[in-house]
Order: structure tokens, then sequence, then C-alpha cells
């Protein structure tokens, strides 16, 4: 069956509200694509675009459905069409913004009544690899006899990797690939679930039940803001401050003259300090403290795309250096070298935040 995509209106695309790369996602994991979008802006194109289908066609339409009732003459007054209904041969979808329930819920099982197979898909949500190396290093995997397939989705730092596999293939070889593939991304990776890393590390910090506290400098304070979009987080995020000047660093965190005058604020002793003086707070269980060099001129603290963060507790405090250059960095503005190298600093953070949470045998183990 194909799917068809009919964008109804000129503002469909522009406002944001249809998410088509997400669409395309949940249906490959499925084994489905979509076959073709067509736009229309009015009844008359899409009775055309209709009557070019195939009559087995799924047609989702998204945007001003108010056009395609009143192709179809079902423009009763007061009444609205329903989520997905036949018309002919046909199957039609109403979305007039994006739906992700409704494309797990409607679309795809309606795709799955007339198909042959079904398929499911496993996802390893993985940060700090490249597509590239994800893919040199599940290599045999991906060459498996069984027809497993393997998809990959890169965004910035992150990569999902999506393992999708006919309901027909047998259970001893999915979980052989699937365990096969979690113990070879076992350093990058941080959720089996579609979920964003913020989710995914504010999940894990709830479930502690830990006190967090957080110091920032060139991250601005975008640290905490991607942990407080999950629901519940006053239960657990204690502070954050943005200790963007070496006096703030000074006076509200202790860091020292020393440390400043000799190594700078983008050190690995500046970013230790910065945590240290965090956890100086009794009520404080975890500190995270972020430093770096995010451009687009290199000043007196050194190379831009360099920079540090640290985290831990009482027993112990790790410091993590990192590099982050965009590979088109010579085409990008200062504005957006700046936004690029602090969201990989954000995104790393959480990260390392994440892995922390992961390995810790209790949320309270570094007070004392």
């Amino acid at each position: 069956m194909n799917v068809i995509v009919l964008v109804i209106g000129k503002n469909t695309f522009t406002d944001g509200n249809f998410d088509f790369k997400r669409l395309s996602v949940l249906l490959s994991d499925r084994d489905y694509e979509i076959t073709r979008i067509r736009c229309a802006e009015n009844a008359e194109e899409i009775t055309d675009i209709i009557a070019e289908s195939d009559e087995d066609d799924m047609i989702v339409a998204v945007g001003d459905t108010v056009y395609l009732a009143e192709a179809l003459d079902k423009n009763e007054p007061g009444e609205k069409l329903p989520d997905y209904f036949s018309a002919g041969e046909r199957t039609f979808v109403v979305m007039p913004a994006f739906d992700e329930r409704k494309v797990k819920e409607v679309v795809i099982p309606l795709l799955n009544i007339r198909s042959k197979k079904c398929f499911n898909t496993v996802i390893f949500r993985t940060f700090g690899r490249t597509e590239e190396e994800l893919r040199e290093l599940l290599r045999d995997q991906m060459r498996n006899r069984n027809k497993i397939m393997f998809d990959f989705y890169p965004d910035g730092e992150e990569c999902a990797v999506r393992v999708r596999y006919s309901r027909s293939t047998s259970s001893s070889a999915v979980n052989d690939t699937v365990n096969a593939v979690g113990d070879l991304l076992a350093d990058c990776l941080y959720a089996l679930k579609d979920i964003t890393l913020a989710e995914s590390t504010a999940e894990l910090l709830l479930a502690s039940g830990a006190k967090l506290s957080v110091a920032e400098s060139f991250t601005g304070g975008g640290v905490a803001s991607a942990l407080i979009a999950t629901p519940g987080m006053s239960a657990c995020l204690r502070e954050s401050i943005v200790a963007y000047s070496d006096h703030a660093k000074k006076k509200r965190l202790g860091v020292s003259s020393d440390v400043l005058e000799k190594l700078g604020a983008v050190s690995a002793d500046c970013a230790f300090e910065m945590a240290s003086g965090l956890l100086n707070d009794p009520e404080c269980d975890i500190a995270v403290a972020t430093t770096g060099n995010a451009g687009p001129t290199a000043e007196r603290d050194g190379t831009v795309g360099l920079y540090y963060i640290a985290v831990g507790d009482r027993n112990a405090v790790h410091v993590f250096e990192h590099y982050y250059m965009p590979e088109d960095a010579s085409e990008l503005s200062g504005s957006e070298l700046r936004r690029r190298i602090t969201r990989s600093g954000i995104e790393t953070a959480l990260f390392e935040l994440g892995k922390y949470l992961k390995n810790s045998k209790g949320a309270n183990n570094g007070q004392g």
C-alpha cells in the first residue's frame, strides 16, 4: 500500500505544526514509507490528486482538512471529518497537525491490516559517535543473514540506531543481534526507547531522588533549562547558577584566583572547583559544572570549541575534556558557531550526568 501525504494549505510546510521527518521515521520502523507528498490549495486540486492515486492507497491529509471534506462531499454543517475513514477503496487519515499517537495507533495498524508482513523495531539512542563510526562498529551485525535491518538517524552529536526486523524472524536471532548491538554501543548508549537525551537524564534524576545543583559558564543555563522541561523537576533540581564572569566564579563558587590567573576559566581545574563549590552546600547531592570557549574567536582562554564538564558528588568529582568543532564551521556565522558549540556542551553535560546516575549505586552515597 502506498502512503501519500496530502498537504493542504500553503502554510502547512512553514508553520511547524507537522513533523514530516518524524512521520517518515515512524513509518520506516514498520517497513513502510511515504511514497509521495502532494500539495493542494483547494478542493478542486485535492479531487485531482485523489483521482491520480491508486484505489488501495492510504492518504494522510494534513493541514486545512476542511477542503478535503469539500472535495469528498463530506462537509456537513457542524460536523468534522473522523480520524480515519474509507472512500471507495482508499483509506484516509485526517491529521491537521502532527500527532504521534495517531500515527502509532491509527496509521500503522491500518497499514498492518493490509500488509503481508509486519515489522518491529528496537531503538538505540546514542550520543558522541558519528553515523560513520557507528556503522563501522556495527559492521558485522549489519551483515547478518536474518534480514535484520539497520537504520541510522543522526542529529548533531546524537544518532538513533533503529534495528528493524520482520515478526517472522526467529526470536533467538533477534535477541542475539539486539544483545550484541547493546554491548557494542554500551559506551555511547543513553536509552532504548524514543526519548531525547534531556528527557532520559531527567527521568534518571527523578528516579534517583537526588538533589542536583548546576553551575554553568559558557552553556548559559542551558543544562538546567533542558532538565526543567520535564515535569516534576522541582523535586530534584535545587539550584542553577550562571557564573559567566571570573568574578562570579570566585564569589559564588569559590574558584581560586590562582586557578583563574594561571590556568584560566576554561580549564579542568576551574570546572572541578566550580562543582566543588556547589557541593559545599549540604543540601546538594550531585553537582554539574560547565566551562568552555564557544567562540567565535579565541580570547585569553584559548581554543574555540574546547570545554570542560564536571560531574560528581562528595566521593569524587570527574572532569571531562571535550573539543567540538562542526565540519562546516568555516561556513557558519559567528552566532551559529556559538550556538552549535554551546549545544554540544549542554548535551555532553546531560550525557555525562546520565552516565553518572546509571553508574551510581545510591543517590545519596556522597553525603556526609
